[in-house]
């Protein structure tokens, strides 16, 4: 004990001399900020630095969203301030960024924050015109249930629909190619065309029309795997398996996931997202590589669903909308949506397999479960690839189940087509496996994301699994948070008591599909299990479940739900009324509406205001009447008006988040660029951008320009063996990471350290005095005006030219 005593003083110790070294004087620091919302008065207490000088003198500005308070009263000893500030306007809800500054009785001026040193915020409560407005639309909805005429109107659409299913889905398919024809899209990644590196080293032609606005907390997309798709189309020759422009070593372009890059490889095949690359007009392109997973598994989920309950053909198809619309598809560009398709498609193949009677069918069924695989693997993302999986293979096993003792599986036939898929499946994942296997064998070696393979959940709390209910407002409107961002607070919202009822419920009563829907049942027990409480590692690793984060595995629950609202079936309900035992059910019903309104209640009203500031009763008030109705009905085997109200939030949350607008015709550098980036002969030089981030560099392979560092899928060994890093610092660097460089005071005191500020991030801070360039392999480094000052110090760099703000260096060889 006195031990670690004395080590935990000595640590104050130095820390308190390196800050009294180094950091400014710090003069005060504000605690907590108050806003009354009546009064429009602002309340600050803080406490001065450690001294007993008189600060009754000291004076404050206090200034929020561009308003400047005036101080109206203001209470100050030698340790403690409390100030409060009038505005004359109401400030505007949510979270506010407030600009503080004091000036001492000295005249000293200083800078107000935190004790941490961030930037104060203060959470402006208020009722939103838009909350009244959906509270409005959700009764609205709801007394429209109740409405024979609507009743009557909803009866014939569905019958319309039955009767058109093969004409509603080849004009699904006729529009989805309209918009791929015309190069419609949803990307953001006009943020990178505008941003400095874009403007500096690229030109982009083609219309920059808009509706609504870009998303820059789709970062991944448009900062990482758009420039990664242009590397590969401007790179000579084009479409590399190993990309040559990202880093020394290059990078093997097989290996990335999600909707992936396009390489001409074989296994291309088996990546359709990519497949306009080859043949088409970037614009279409790129079109096409976004409508693909929303219309591809918006069609597929429909025909899946209407091979459990063909009969349902028009429910069916507001389930997959339902489930194409919801704010985690959207948030997250789609990409969940292209994970479900290909399991979706490979289970539908497989029913129509079974009920195969010629050899003809059998084999092409057998095929596309085959293909459907391969391309399932090449998504190469854990946590959605396992989850899916899992609920489809449970799904599958059940299927197999109540179809044991027909008469109409031909099994002969049936292995027949499962030994093509086999085939299939084996030739084109082995031959990405013979081109991608260096790049897997260093990726799964990495600390992140490679070595994340034993989680085993009970992580999840109520909070942040139920966040679905904050959607409405958070997607659209909510904006990015110091703490959360779209993509990570979209969810989808689950009634968890109704779940269960309609589980336990169907598994009594229904007899044709008992077994699918106990394999539904299985998995959305495990998923809960596994969120709230945990597995044994044994059972993570058996699973494969022991990849998926618990916040990252929404969108096999989601696909669960919307099975298990196909599979319900109001004949399961119907002799509620012909029991005596109709009141104790009734009162069950009544118990499991009023949990459900409770439950939305505890996330909504106990969610922070910094992860959810835009809240209000009137907001709350919206999902208290959702939950209330949504699990009643469902008691009662009532699924229209739960999908009803469950698309008007969807919409709600998802139709503006996107941008709505045409792809660039072409992304290319700039003659000026590339004649600071060649030599005599027109050979482009390697480079190295110093930014201290790592998706700026990565643009400059987007264009086609050699580069050092980027956004790397995993390490690039030459380049850290020419740098001779330390073993001890070998795990900083070995994951997947957005690899920056920067000028400062090493961390070691030596020419260069690393460190990785964040999990993702890899970050080289460089003494430029000391530094050998050489060692990187760049023949040229450039950097924007604030790092190139300091990059003028190097003896071994010499400045060429500044083109846009970017100032270009050529690397002294070395003697």
């Amino acid at each position: 004990m006195l031990r670690i005593f004395l080590i935990f003083f000595l640590s104050i110790g130095f820390n308190g001399i390196n800050w009294a070294k180094d950091a400014p004087h710090v003069y005060a620091f504000i605690e907590n900020i108050n806003y009354e919302t009546g009064s429009n008065h602002l309340h600050i207490n803080g406490r001065f630095t450690a001294g007993d000088d008189n600060k009754a003198g000291t004076t404050f500005q206090i200034q929020a969203k561009d308003k400047r308070g005036e101080i109206v009263n203001k209470n100050i000893n030698s340790e403690r301030f409390s100030i409060e500030v009038k505005f004359e306007d109401p400030l505007p809800g949510g979270l506010l960024k407030i600009k503080a500054s004091a000036v001492s009785p000295a005249g000293e001026r200083f800078d107000l924050h935190l004790a941490d040193g961030t930037q104060p915020l203060a959470h402006i409560p208020k009722i939103y015109t838009r909350h009244w407005a959906l509270l409005g639309i959700i009764l609205t909805a709801i007394a429209l249930t109740y409405s024979r005429r609507i009743q009557q109107s909803g009866l014939h659409l569905a019958n319309w629909t039955q009767q058109h299913v093969k004409g509603i889905a080849a004009g699904i398919l006729i529009f989805s190619l309209s918009l791929v024809l015309i190069g419609i899209t949803g990307s953001s990644f006009r943020i990178a065309l505008e941003g400095p590196v874009a403007k500096a080293i690229s030109t982009a032609s083609g219309s920059d029309a808009r509706i609504f606005k870009l998303q820059s907390s789709r970062g991944d997309e448009w900062g990482i795997l758009t420039p990664n798709i242009l590397a590969q189309v401007n790179h000579t020759p084009p479409f590399p398996i190993i990309n040559t422009n990202l880093g020394i070593d290059g990078q093997n372009m097989g290996i990335l996931g999600m909707t992936g890059a396009p390489v001409a490889q074989w296994a291309a095949i088996a990546r359709p997202a990519t497949w306009g690359y080859f043949f088409l007009p970037l614009r279409q392109a790129q079109s096409w590589q976004w409508q693909l997973p929303f219309w591809g598994c918006l069609l597929a989920l429909w025909w899946l669903l209407n091979l459990f309950k063909p009969q349902s053909a028009g429910r069916n198809l507001a389930l997959a909308t339902l489930f194409c619309i919801a704010p985690y598809a959207a948030a997250w560009s789609n990409w969940p949506l292209y994970f479900t398709l290909f399991p979706v498609l490979a289970f539908s193949s497989f029913i129509k397999l079974l009920e195969s009677k010629r050899i003809t069918h059998a084999l092409l069924w057998g095929a596309g479960i085959g293909y459907s695989i391969a391309a399932w693997v090449l998504t190469l993302y854990p946590p959605w690839m396992v989850t899916i999986g899992t609920l489809c293979a449970l799904l599958c096993i059940g299927l197999l189940l109540d179809r044991r003792s027909s008469p109409e599986i031909q099994f002969k036939l049936a292995a027949s087509g499962l030994t093509l898929g086999l085939v299939i499946a084996t030739v084109i994942l082995g031959s990405w496996w013979l081109d991608t296997r260096d790049a897997i064998e260093l990726t799964q070696k990495t600390v992140y994301p490679g070595q994340r393979t034993t989680l085993t959940g009970g992580t999840g709390s109520i909070l942040w699994t139920f966040r679905g209910f904050t959607n409405a407002e958070a997607i659209t409107f909510g904006g990015d948070t110091p703490w959360t961002n779209q993509p990570e607070i979209s969810s989808y919202i689950w009634l968890p008591l109704a779940m269960l009822w309609l589980c336990a419920y169907g598994l009594a009563r229904e007899k044709r599909n008992r077994c699918l829907l106990l394999g539904c049942t299985i998995f959305i027990v495990y998923y809960f299990v596994f969120t709230f409480i945990g597995v044994p590692e044994w059972m993570a690793r058996l699973t494969l479940w022991g990849r998926a984060p618990t916040n990252r595995t929404d969108v096999s629950l989601g696909l669960a739900f919307i099975i298990l609202l196909c599979l319900t079936r109001r004949e399961w309900f119907i002799p509620l009324t012909q029991e005596r035992s109709i009141w104790p059910r009734k009162a069950a019903a009544a118990i499991i509406a009023i949990g459900s309104s409770c439950l939305a209640y505890a996330v909504l009203a106990e969610m922070p205001v910094f992860i959810f500031p835009k809240n209000s009763i009137v907001y709350i008030s919206v999902f208290l009447v959702f939950s209330i109705f949504c699990a009643w009905w469902l008691t009662h085997g009532k699924t229209s008006g739960p999908i009803a109200l469950l698309l008007i939030l969807s919409l709600v949350a998802t139709f503006g988040f996107n941008p709505i607008a045409k792809a660039p015709k072409k992304v290319e550098m700039t003659p000026e660029v590339k004649m600071l980036a060649s030599d005599e002969n027109g050979n482009l030089h390697r480079i190295l951008f110093v930014s201290g981030e790592g998706m700026g560099p990565h643009f400059f392979a987007a264009v086609g320009l050699p580069t050092i560092n980027g956004v790397l899928a995993y390490p690039q060994l030459t380049l850290w063996k020419r740098l001779q890093l330390p073993e001890k610092d070998w795990p900083i660097v070995n994951r997947y990471q957005h690899l920056a460089f920067t000028t400062g005071k090493p961390a070691n005191y030596e020419s260069y350290s690393v460190s990785s500020p964040w999990m993702e991030w890899v970050v080289v801070t460089i003494d430029p005095e000391k530094f050998d360039f050489n060692l990187t392999g760049a023949q040229r480094i450039t950097a924007f005006d604030e790092q190139a000052e300091n990059l003028r110090k190097s003896p071994l760099l010499k400045e060429i030219g500044k083109h846009k703000g970017l100032v270009w260096f050529s690397v002294t060889p070395p003697r």
